[in-house]
């Protein structure tokens, strides 16, 4: 019964790993991990921006980019995906394990688990924030209930601070976990600082040293910095940014904690201190910032779950118990089994690559085109993975741990078109401008432009534009980037555009035909097919979409 409700928990966790979500981050950690690898040195300064170069850069996740590198190395960047459902699976395998072994029920165990991963799940993504949910979980296993060599907690410290900078968190958790809570005495309280000053020690073993300590203080605290204002950090209760809908049912989960002043539950449970210290602290943090809600589910799951398995306790026992097992492994069969295992049309999706101007760098790395560019914050890392420094950017998803508050405030003061929008563009250096067609008022940022006669056309794909000062030196003549799925799926939605229906079915079905899980040549192909009285043709399109990844952006 044990061994299935462990596989039950394992396809379950794999199914929450597949959050649509355009992970920015991902390609300059890459990049990162390449560049750490080519100079040889763990203290990195800015080549890759116009604003900021050669400032020292505070790159606290220096070992996340090169693992990253290395596995896109060695298997391909799409191959990241399984990184990501491998990290995913173990972290909640192993809360699964310790949330078991604290309810003294199997079936709470996955039971609660589940409820972490599901209030988790929106923010999954393919970034090293990961790792610290997988290193929490570890914490929580190796000091529920038990005692664990404080060396070995040491080593797990000096892996996280230089993974994630979590691991200030992981320090506050490790607090709550050591703490003596059922025999406080002066002997326990010693131990538990002496255990928290050694893995403080090893902290500090980073090459930022104490400023890697600094930053998320500096972050939690600072509330002038404009940085807050990013969707993924806003509190959960502003709109726009990631939202975990589960978030504001469960917030109200921790009144639960009032069933353990009952006898009959204390006397069958006692009182899980660490879970009720831990939801708190994490509750407070979630209510801050919604980037921490995977932390809250998962210090929730460790409230509730002997409370739960006083509740399961008999249905666990036979005749009930492999049952029970084996419903959960079909349920978590079937959740799973409309996602592919095929990292192709799952790194498209959960990444987003279909919003990446992949068909321009094709063009901008045949035509050497280098220099100060001002594009799209998010497309900053993408850049820097496929021009490795050659185009240098106005800013990008590093955020605070390079540039400072004036610099991101005018680049919002470009995203949203205030006035002297353009002159701050012009006067910033920038030579070129890349910017999305159909996002932040791309269109009419490409015709002022090109009205103030200072800023020339040059090329065009599905995604973006990309416009040269009329002294940014280009060869001539440019040429075409050799062929590929993403220059064919430009012209097909560029003849779409100029309704030329006839070639931009051409085009988007030879799209499909290399990539058959293309967002925007199964948009695009469904869409042209039901215009031209075609409907039969467009619900199959969408159907063979649909049997390769079951987007809900497929339309």
């Amino acid at each position: 019964m044990h061994l299935l409700l462990y596989a039950a928990g394992a396809i379950l966790f794999l199914s929450y790993g597949y959050t649509e979500m355009a992970g920015s981050d991902m390609w300059w950690h890459l990049a990162a991990g390449r560049e750490l690898l080519q100079t040889g040195s763990l203290w990195m300064v800015d080549d890759w921006s116009y604003t900021a170069r050669g400032h020292d850069w505070l790159n606290h996740e220096w070992l996340a980019d090169i693992i990253f590198y290395a596995w896109a190395s060695l298997w391909g960047v799409a191959a990241l995906v399984y990184w990501k459902w491998l990290v995913i699976v173990a972290t909640f395998v192993i809360l699964q394990r310790a949330l078991t072994r604290a309810s003294g029920s199997a079936l709470a165990g996955l039971v609660c688990a589940a409820l972490a991963i599901a209030i988790a799940a929106p923010f999954l993504d393919v970034r090293p924030h990961l790792y610290s949910l997988a290193l929490f979980s570890l914490l929580l296993y190796l000091l529920l209930g038990r005692r664990t060599s404080t060396w070995w907690l040491a080593g797990i410290f000096l892996v996280w601070v230089n993974l994630h900078g979590g691991f200030f968190f992981g320090l506050m958790a490790l607090g709550v976990l050591v703490f003596p809570w059922r025999q406080i005495n002066a002997g326990t309280l010693r131990a538990a600082l002496a255990v928290g000053a050694v893995c403080l020690l090893a902290s500090a073993l980073n090459p930022a040293g104490f400023k890697a300590f600094l930053y998320p203080l500096k972050y939690a605290f600072d509330d002038t910095s404009p940085f807050r204002q990013l969707g993924e950090w806003l509190p959960p209760f502003q709109p726009g940014g990631i939202r975990s809908p589960l978030f504001f049912v469960f917030m109200w989960a921790p009144a639960l904690a009032a069933c353990y002043l009952l006898p009959r539950v204390r006397r069958a449970t006692g009182v899980p201190w660490e879970g009720l210290a831990l939801t708190a602290l994490t509750l407070a943090m979630a209510l801050t910032s919604r980037r921490f809600i995977p932390l809250y589910g998962i210090s929730l799951a460790v409230l509730l779950a002997p409370l739960v398995g006083f509740g399961l306790r008999r249905l666990q026992r036979r005749p009930f118990g492999l049952p029970l097992a084996l419903v959960a492994l079909l349920l978590g069969a079937a959740r799973m089994l409309p996602y592919p295992l095929q990292s192709g049309p799952a790194f498209h999706y959960l990444t987003a690559e279909y919003a990446y101007p992949m068909d321009m760098l094709d063009f901008i790395r045949t035509n050497d085109i280098r220099g100060n560019v001002f594009a799209l914050y998010n497309w900053g890392g993408y850049i820097h993975w496929r021009s490795d420094g050659d185009l240098r950017v106005y800013m990008d998803g590093r955020a605070d741990t390079l540039y400072d508050a004036a610099t991101y405030n005018d680049y919002m003061r470009v995203l949203f078109s205030r006035p002297g929008w353009i002159e701050l563009v012009e006067s910033s250096g920038a030579q070129y401008m890349l910017w999305p067609h159909q996002r932040s008022d791309g269109q009419n940022k490409l015709r002022q432009l090109l009205d103030t006669g200072h800023w020339r056309g040059v090329y065009s794909d599905s995604v973006s534009w990309l416009l040269a000062r009329d002294t940014a030196p280009l060869s001539e003549p440019l040429r075409s980037a050799p062929a590929s799925p993403w220059q064919d799926m430009s012209i097909a939605q560029i003849s779409a555009w100029r309704g030329d229906r006839e070639l931009a079915i051409e085009y988007a079905e030879k799209v499909r035909r290399a990539m058959p899980w293309h967002k925007g040549a199964c948009n695009l192909l469904r869409a042209a097919y039901r215009e031209s009285g075609q409907p039969q043709r467009s619900q199959q399109v969408l159907r063979e979409c649909f049997s390769y990844f079951p987007s809900y952006l497929l339309q």
